[in-house]
């Protein structure tokens, strides 16, 4: 490799770093807006919470029961959610990988389990396993946009839960654990016994209990839609959140290999720069040894 071809090779290695900082930079900025997001999701599911302790604490409201099923009959319907974009390592797969097994331990067959895809890697993935996906969602970095996603998924659900008989929705996705980044999962639905069962334990911050002048069973029925969807913003911000801290990751990664790269090529430059500098030298000085020498005879 000439001089030549290695400085054109240091500067697009230099463009690559600025980029590969940019993107850390973008993520930096995102994982700080998404965790901003979930202490106010956090803060609002505190709310709803209380409003159904009250209900519990004020009226004859009776813990729902779920229905019995035989094994061979149940159904499932998984949302499984995932990034739009690359560069998060095997993040995509593992969520997919997780989400089948966990399925089977629970006892429900794949083939007859219903996938919701969020996010444009998840569909390929899900493509590529020829699951029966019910729909598609793209997962849009916009912290306003998360609530509709959600809704639209619920109505979906619905939809499914009520043309397919499936009684469960379980959804699956990516935390932030640690420096790390790990699958998980959480029961959508059936939300109330389990949901209920943790209001019991939960301590009333005041005196006395509101009032309200509607049937406890409407507030309750719109409670429990508010709960669903904080529940389902919660994962999708906090799948969000993983994606951008893997993506993090690994541009920290990508930029620390870039420099080590940049110092060896600058290296490499100087040693061919002054091997070049040393040769026009001699050249230099073996022209005006030529020219001394013949003005000598």
């Amino acid at each position: 490799m000439d001089i030549e071809s290695l400085q054109k090779r240091i500067k697009t290695t230099q463009d690559l770093r600025s980029i590969v900082s940019t993107m850390k930079s973008l993520s930096a900025v995102s994982i700080i807006q998404y965790d901003t997001a979930l202490k106010s999701l956090v803060e609002y599911g505190r709310a709803i919470n209380l409003g159904a302790l009250a209900l519990m604490k004020n009226s004859d409201l009776k813990l729902p029961r779920e229905p019995r099923i035989k094994p061979q009959a149940r159904r499932a319907l998984a949302v499984i959610i995932g990034s739009d974009t690359g560069l998060v390592g095997n993040m995509n797969r593992e969520v997919v990988r997780y989400a089948q097994n966990s399925l089977t331990e629970l006892g429900f067959q794949i083939k007859k389990t219903g996938f919701i895809a969020v996010g444009r890697q998840i569909i390929g993935q899900l493509m590529n396993t020829r699951w029966n996906v019910t729909e598609n969602y793209p997962i849009s970095n916009s912290v306003k946009a998360i609530s509709n996603t959600a809704a639209s998924i619920l109505v979906t659900a619905e939809e499914y839960m009520r043309t397919r008989r499936a009684m469960y929705v379980y959804v699956y996705y990516n935390e932030k654990r640690g420096i790390g980044v790990s699958p998980t999962s959480i029961r959508l639905m059936p939300l109330g016994t389990e949901w209920l069962e943790r209001l019991k334990k939960i301590q009333w911050p005041g005196r006395n209990f509101p009032t309200y002048t509607l049937k406890s069973d409407v507030i309750f029925s719109e409670l429990m839609k508010e709960r669903l969807l904080i529940e389902l913003s919660t994962a999708i911000t906090e799948a969000l959140s993983a994606e951008h801290h893997m993506r993090l990751t690994t541009m920290q990664a990508a930029e620390k290999n870039i420099d080590e790269n940049l110092n060896e090529m600058n290296l490499q430059y100087q040693q061919m720069r002054q091997e070049n500098i040393t040769t026009e030298l001699l050249d230099v000085v073996s022209g005006a040894e030529a020219l001394r020498m013949q003005k000598k005879k």
